[in-house]
């Protein structure tokens, strides 16, 4: 099974933002993988090891997104792939969307990717949905649960009114929500592979 790990680099949740001459900006905030992109990857690297396969994390952005990368890697991703281009650097969702799409169908042969449900800088949680109408594959979100059988997803989905089981045929597109489990951390022999 090949599976994607949709990830982005994100300031520090505790940053604050500032105006500087008219700008926003997060001033000199350390960057971090996006929280929920870690339950992403846990839901990526859970599927691995029933189902064996590979996990493979991407990003877009600068040079600096690779430490996002490498804190996959750390967790237990077997690659990553960094998008980096200045003319990406000014995309709203649909647009990351197309790059993140176009992405995945270089990887090839992909069976799953996953998001987590939003990023926190922008707090759209919008992207996952938009990939997969470019793709042209089914979305299942705030995933909590994920069981694959065969060529079938099947996901139990945190929403307001409770819980609800919605299944897909792979290869799909899904969201994580943090009610799916603790991500791993990074162990000392990843992060010296990383």
């Amino acid at each position: 099974m090949k599976i994607v790990a949709c990830i982005k680099q994100v300031p520090d949740s505790a940053a604050k933002v500032v105006a500087e001459d008219g700008q926003v900006s997060w001033g000199d905030a350390p960057l971090v993988i996006n929280p929920w992109d870690e339950f992403a990857v846990e839901a990526a690297l859970q599927q691995k090891e029933a189902h064996g396969g590979e996990v493979i994390a991407v990003t877009m952005g600068s040079e600096d997104s690779k430490e996002a990368l490498k804190h996959a890697l750390a967790m237990g991703c077997d690659s990553a792939i960094l998008v980096s281009d200045e003319a990406l650097s000014a995309l709203d969702t649909q647009g990351t969307a197309r790059v993140l799409a176009a992405a995945v169908q270089k990887v090839g042969d992909v069976d799953m990717t996953f998001f987590g449900r939003q990023a926190i800088d922008g707090d759209a949680g919008i992207t996952p949905a938009q990939t997969a109408r470019v793709l042209g594959w089914p979305i299942l979100t705030v995933a909590s649960v994920i069981a694959v059988d065969g060529g079938k997803a099947k996901v139990e989905r945190s929403i307001e009114e409770g819980r609800q089981t919605v299944n897909a045929d792979l290869p799909v597109v899904l969201s994580v929500v943090k009610d799916f489990g603790e991500p791993r951390y990074p162990s000392f022999l990843g992060i010296r592979k990383a």
